[in-house]
């Protein structure tokens, strides 16, 4: 008699720990529409009207230049700046103005450079900082 009574309960504590498991992740799992650039907000499609867009000849990649993206969000002295990018998930690169005229962002929001190696590719970025 003592097992029938358990195993309704812990098959519903079962199912109330997947549920409370699967809002947890819904709710942290960082949904932006926007990319903040410089200290300002800017939407993807705002981010590809400012610019012309650009792709690498020996990839497959095109997007807009990091370089490009700078200077029209208005970044002043470019190159006496680091850069940070930072995705949604917490990952995160620095990378000079060097790298960033060798940079783009393509419409998926990650970010790739034809001097740097794969590690500097930062996927869903949501932070452009200028240090």
């Amino acid at each position: 008699m003592g097992k029938d009574r358990l195993l309704p309960i812990f098959a519903l504590l079962i199912l109330l720990i997947g549920s409370v498991s699967s809002i947890y992740v819904y709710a942290t799992q960082a949904t932006t529409n926007t990319l903040l650039v410089n200290g300002q907000h800017y939407t993807m499609n705002q981010l590809f009207s400012l610019t012309q867009p650009r792709s690498f000849n020996e990839s497959q990649y095109s997007g807009i230049a990091l370089d490009d993206l700078m200077l029209k969000t208005g970044v002043a002295h470019p190159e006496q700046h680091r850069y940070t990018l930072r995705g949604a998930d917490g990952y995160e690169k620095t990378v000079t103005w060097e790298n960033m005229k060798n940079g783009l962002l393509t419409k998926e929001s990650e970010s790739v450079f034809s001097d740097l190696p794969q590690a500097f590719r930062v996927k869903d970025i949501i932070t452009i900082e200028v240090k």
